[in-house]
């Protein structure tokens, strides 16, 4: 830690660059030439900038963190309410518009914006000139005016969500007291009653499997990526593994699979595969793909958290990185609201358009950036909620338009509501306005459940900022992402065929009935591994057995529902390329791994020996292979080496049998293939493994032997007679 906090200190980030210099880097997608922006019509409500960085708490340290001397008393003003300064929004006009168009005069003014639109350093020391009324008091009350409301109104919301169905008496404490004493009775005549009759013990009934059933399937509510991020950290950092961050179907969406294209007017892709895993069981996975739409224009909030915890770690450096990264994927009609909150919430720009606006003071806005003062979370989340669902455009339809809010923040609260079910049900209120919220930790102590509920139940993204590789990832090129919705209201399933059963999900959730399963909303260009184990009916798999999966969603835009369907066999899915399915074994068995670590248990012996066993049975895979460097090392071990890309050779096997065969199995190490046989066919192909392998051929039960492939590939002849079985 001691060395990555001084790396961060001798770094020079861009974020520290002065107005000008940041004025010159604005990309080329931020800049107004029409040769290379394509036309689209700008919002034309006004810029409102309000100073934010005049006030704040001192602050002191103490050990370990950031901790706050009590603010001073805030001045009374003659109607008695608590004033300490601070000034109202100001509405500014636009910048000089390109050369043919037209702005709007300021008030009382040329057009400028402020006093002079070429110094931005200026603009961001002095206070705002205004000609608005007073603004209401800051000090005492954070929200004023429509702001509070909304929030007040959103908080109430939430509160009564979080007490779930319970009616007004259950929520009453005498109530609940004098139901309890009225049943007490009850209870105890029940219980004199009971004592009286004999008990007779029932043997545990086993649940019969629920053979060829459909059953809906969630990896992720939230399609987060912070536990795996925050896992990864550990482990390069030495740190520690706790239990609550460990989600294992959250690195079946941060690992990379193999996946198809998606085709035009199609809004996903499915790759599928299977192998069987025991005598009685089929893991079989889905590789399912997202596509990538041509950009809209982005309407996105940013609520970033400026508390005095956000000087730890270099907190806040990450974020002012990760904010400039940010502009530069930023396009002419974008248009955002930056809300910084501590123990008050300030706005200090509102409807500023990409293209209209200077982008030298947006870059100056994040250049002043700094911590101060405490954490509350709620009015920061409150503010952000007016602005995203009350905003005005000028004229520009919502309608095309992508909205979106992000939160950035450590989530220590310290002031305000600090419940975290409440807060996370704000969350609910932003997905049921239209807007997606998405959240983005920061530090090795974020609040990892605050910002996990908020994601899940705004049915956004969740990731987590460790590292300046992250940043720039996760604010550059995965920012198409986190903040563009393909499909909203997702429902997985797969139909299975009468001769499989369900036994274990490895994603979040998983059920016959589709209301108990939460939808999701998908974003561009992400993929998810949906693994499952399923029972085997009587041992033996069926290769035509039918097996169809499916995509269930409704239009972002529209709200037209829509639907995809894969249709595939068993037999198909087992001649594919398992690849993926046994990467997806092998990150279950490391979760596996690191949960007996958190919980103070063996890493060494049987966990770290099944782990290795994945890991060569994959091969080539240089996410596994950087991950086993991180993890031999917990037991004094060397990572397992890359082994080469297996060869295959050409292998015919010719039956000759006196009853009919179904289907014929080869297996080679981790490599598994079948060839379902048609009537009167008596020949099976493989691109098989060289070296030993079983042979399996399915007559009326599983008959197998061991055959040796060699280098150069042959044909062999098997001689099936009364149940004797060879091959030469």
């Amino acid at each position: 830690m001691t060395s990555l906090l001084i790396l961060l200190a001798c770094t020079s980030l861009t974020a520290k660059t002065t107005p000008v210099a940041a004025k010159d880097r604005v990309p080329e997608a931020m800049s107004t030439n029409p040769s290379t922006v394509k036309p689209v019509t700008l919002p034309t409500t006004p810029l409102v900038q309000q100073e934010c960085f005049a006030s704040s708490r001192p602050e002191v340290t103490r050990g370990r963190g950031s901790y706050l001397t009590p603010p001073p008393s805030p001045a009374k003003s003659s109607s008695g309410a608590s004033y300490d300064g601070s000034p109202a929004p100001v509405s500014a006009p636009m910048a000089k518009a390109p050369s043919g168009s037209t702005s709007p005069a300021s008030p009382g003014g040329s057009g400028a914006m402020g006093p002079s639109t070429n110094s931005v350093a200026s603009t961001a020391s002095a206070p705002v000139a205004s000609t608005a009324p007073p603004a209401e008091p800051a000090a005492a009350m954070p929200m004023a005016g429509a702001d509070k409301k909304a929030y007040d109104g959103l908080t109430a919301r939430a509160k009564e969500k979080s007490n779930g169905d319970a009616g007004p008496a259950d929520r009453d404490s005498g109530a609940k007291d004098e139901g309890r004493a009225a049943s007490k009775p009850m209870a105890e005549k029940g219980d004199e009653e009971m004592s009286t009759k004999p008990t007779r013990q029932l043997a545990p009934s086993v649940p019969e499997p629920d053979w060829g059933a459909t059953v809906y399937l969630s990896n992720d509510d939230s399609m987060s990526l912070a536990s795996a991020q925050r896992l990864l950290w550990a482990l390069q950092n030495h740190g520690p593994v706790k239990t609550s961050e460990i989600r294992p179907h959250e690195l079946l969406n941060y690992f990379s699979f193999d996946t198809a294209d998606v085709k035009d007017g199609q809004i996903f892709s499915t790759l599928g595969a299977a192998q069987q895993t025991d005598p009685d069981t089929l893991t079989m996975s889905f590789a399912v793909k997202g596509y990538t739409p041509a950009p809209k224009p982005l309407d996105l909030t940013l609520v970033l958290d400026r508390s005095g915890s956000m000087a730890a770690e270099g907190r806040m450096e990450y974020l002012k990185r990760g904010l400039l990264k940010l502009t530069e994927g930023l396009h002419a009609g974008d248009r955002l609201d930056l809300v910084l909150f501590d123990h008050e919430v300030c706005a200090p720009l509102e409807n500023f358009v990409v293209g209209r606006d200077d982008p030298s003071l947006l870059a100056a806005t994040i250049a002043r950036l700094a911590p101060r003062g405490s954490t509350n979370l709620g009015i920061g989340l409150g503010k952000g909620y007016a602005l995203a669902t009350g905003r005005d455009l000028g004229g520009v339809g919502e309608q095309g338009r992508n909205k979106r809010m992000m939160l950035v923040t450590d989530a220590l609260m310290n002031e305000g509501q600090i419940d975290p079910n409440i807060l996370s049900e704000i969350g609910r209120g932003y997905e049921q306005a239209g807007v997606n919220l998405t959240a983005v930790g920061v530090g090795t102590d974020f609040n990892d459940k605050v910002l996990d509920q908020l994601s899940e139940k705004g049915h956004g993204a969740y990731v987590y900022l460790g590292s300046e590789a992250v940043v720039d990832r996760v604010f550059g090129v995965g920012l198409a992402a986190l903040t563009r919705t393909i499909a909203r209201d997702v429902h997985f399933s797969v139909d299975l065929p009468p001769s499989l059963a369900m036994e274990r999900f490895y994603g979040e959730e998983s059920s016959t009935h589709k209301e108990d399963v939460q939808p999701i909303n998908y974003f561009a260009g992400n993929s998810q591994l949906f693994l499952q184990d399923l029972k085997i009916r009587r041992g033996q798999i069926v290769p035509n057995d039918p097996v169809v999966f499916t995509a269930e969603w409704v239009d972002p835009e529209t709200g037209a529902p829509g639907n995809q369907t894969f249709h595939t066999t068993v037999g198909t899915l087992l001649a594919s390329d398992s690849h993926n399915l046994v990467k997806g074994r092998a990150l279950m068995a490391w979760s596996d791994l690191l949960m007996n670590k958190s919980l103070g248990g063996q890493v060494c012996g049987a966990p770290m020996d099944t782990w290795r066993q994945h890991v060569s049975e994959l091969g080539q895979d240089a996410e596994i292979s950087w991950l086993d460097g991180l993890t031999s090392p917990l037991c004094g071990q060397t990572p397992v080496p890359v082994q080469p890309a297996a060869r295959t050779v050409a292998l015919k096997i010719k039956l000759d049998s006196d009853m009919p065969i179904a289907e014929v199995g080869l297996t080679c190490g981790s490599w598994r293939a079948t060839d379902a046989l048609a009537a009167g066919d008596q020949v099976a192909r493989f691109d098989a493994r060289p070296g030993a392998c079983q042979l399996t051929l399915q007559g009326n039960v599983p008959m197998t032997t061991m055959v040796q492939v060699p280098e150069t590939g042959a044909d062999l002849r098997c001689v099936v007679r009364g149940g004797r079985f060879s091959c030469s």
